[in-house]
């Protein structure tokens, strides 16, 4: 078949696909996904964020059961060892593996027990970390493939390749997939353009997650869009463009997703606000008649009153910005886009309508000093708008992370993507033996006061998406290490 026709009957198959609960297995080859755990450490209270069901594993739940393939969620989140694995990958013909940023320890790892295990089967490798180093992650591990930013057409292709079925293209003819042909060799196919029409993704199959299998999700997590209209470069996107669904999607999405009694949605969008009437169109309509809290990221130049307004209306109950830094040289290093100003207007927009507000900050930037930092401590004593800080990580995609490669601040790759498995984004990180230091301006006793003194500024409260009012703590106590 011509790869450009079988490229468009591939999105008409995927549009035309089953909701979830019309899937049926037909098929004889087995698909298992396995999602790892993040030592991602969150605030108190925030713990759900690591056991509600990951949206990107849901939406490939739908689409391999609707292809008609029997499949298996085989969710590690909470088992942080990779022997974990041992007894759960025999048996199943292909096993995916959802890699995140901090996910490289563990996948390495739980390959080399899977082809102990099941020596025959085919790993493929998909999500923001095997995106950003598909040839990395191939070079040093044993997987077979790697599926390169959106997962959807690219699986439904190689699934095709990989039964023979009457759809199938030879490997090399997919887009968007990396691969290990027979003689061992790396192949990097062309890269896949992003899906423009978002109304064809599958819905996510939240019944795939074992620990659900009741049918009563209190949290979700959903999306409109992907992708962002930014270029910050410390941000690493999978999906560079932003596209978004129509609003009758999303609202047949909720309305899908209802039957599950969740009370609290995250809701995934880099940037939520874009567009304020697109924004407000979705709460007049998709929000109508439903009854849960929801938090979002956005930017401080989005909002205006009568959109936030609309938002507390219909649930919101936090939005989080990247605010970063209030240094015009960091942030204009960042790309950012923002100011000091505009932060302080977000914030007074906050107070008057009465939505909690978060700020995120990074510390460290290359041209961060003492003036820098003295500005943003002063920052945060004053507003007390804190609800995150880390320090600057390199991650790999990003252009600073180019950057850092080429200035030989990162030496080894390898070395640099171990040190993100085990960073957890808490203070102690800086003690670790791979913490790199990316200004010259201070030094690691001074980046570790500054951290301490920002973090005393944050809201001294668990956050209780369930009581408007919160329970108030002494002291602050929101983050501590999470793997153990």
């Amino acid at each position: 078949m011509n790869p450009s026709a079988n490229r468009e009957e591939t999105i008409r198959r995927v549009a035309a696909l089953p909701l979830p609960h019309e899937a049926v297995a037909s098929l004889p080859t087995r698909f298992a996904l396995i999602v790892p755990p993040s030592v991602f450490v969150v605030p108190r209270g925030w713990e759900w964020v690591h056991t509600a069901p990951f949206e990107g594993p849901s939406i490939l739940a739908s689409l391999v059961k609707g292809l008609g393939y029997p499949f298996t969620l085989l969710d590690q989140r909470s088992d942080f060892e990779p022997e974990c694995i041992t007894g759960l990958t025999s048996g199943y013909d292909i096993i995916g593996i959802s890699v995140w940023g901090d996910s490289f320890n563990y996948v390495r790892s739980i390959i080399e027990l899977i082809r102990e295990e099941n020596p025959y089967c085919q790993i493929v490798l998909g999500g923001p970390l095997a995106t950003a180093v598909p040839e990395l992650m191939l070079e040093s591990t044993d997987a077979d493939f790697v599926i390169a930013g959106e997962g959807e057409l690219t699986l439904t292709e190689l699934l095709d390749a990989l039964t023979r079925n009457q759809f199938a293209l030879p490997i090399a003819d997919i887009n968007g997939l990396i691969w290990r042909d027979r003689t061992g060799r790396i192949r990097t196919n062309s890269p896949r353009e992003q899906i423009s029409n978002l109304d064809i993704i599958p819905f996510q199959d939240l019944s795939a997650w074992e620990r659900f299998k009741d049918g009563r999700i209190p949290e979700i997590y959903l999306s409109y869009s992907r992708g962002c209209p930014c270029n910050c470069t410390f941000c690493y996107r999978a999906f560079p463009k932003l596209s978004t669904k129509s609003v009758a999607r999303v609202k047949r999405e909720i309305d899908y997703y209802s039957t599950t009694g969740f009370k609290m949605a995250w809701w995934n969008d880099l940037t939520f606000v874009t567009d304020r009437g697109y924004v407000q169109a979705l709460m007049n309509s998709a929000f109508e008649n439903h009854q849960f809290r929801w938090t979002a990221f956005s930017r401080v130049t989005g909002l205006d009153e009568e959109t936030l307004q609309l938002m507390k209306e219909k649930g919101l109950d936090i939005v989080l910005y990247g605010m970063e830094s209030v240094s015009k040289a960091v942030l204009d290093g960042y790309r950012k886009g923002i100011t000091t100003s505009a932060m302080i207007e977000t914030i007074e927009l906050h107070r008057k309508v009465g939505v909690k507000i978060g700020g995120l900050f990074i510390i460290g930037a290359p041209n961060d000093s003492v003036a820098s930092m003295k500005e943003l401590m002063e920052f945060c004593g004053e507003f007390k708008e804190v609800t995150r800080v880390k320090y600057l990580s390199a991650l790999p995609g990003t252009d600073f992370y180019r950057e850092c490669l080429a200035s030989g601040l990162i030496k080894d790759e390898i070395k640099h993507l171990e040190w993100l498995s085990e960073e957890q984004s808490i203070e102690e990180d800086i003690e670790q033996p791979g913490f790199v230091i990316f200004t010259k301006h201070l030094t690691k006793e001074e980046l570790r006061k500054i951290y301490q003194d920002i973090n005393y500024r944050i809201e001294v409260r668990p956050y209780d998406y369930s009581n408007e009012e919160n329970i108030y703590l002494h002291e602050a106590e929101k983050f501590v290490s999470r793997k153990t």
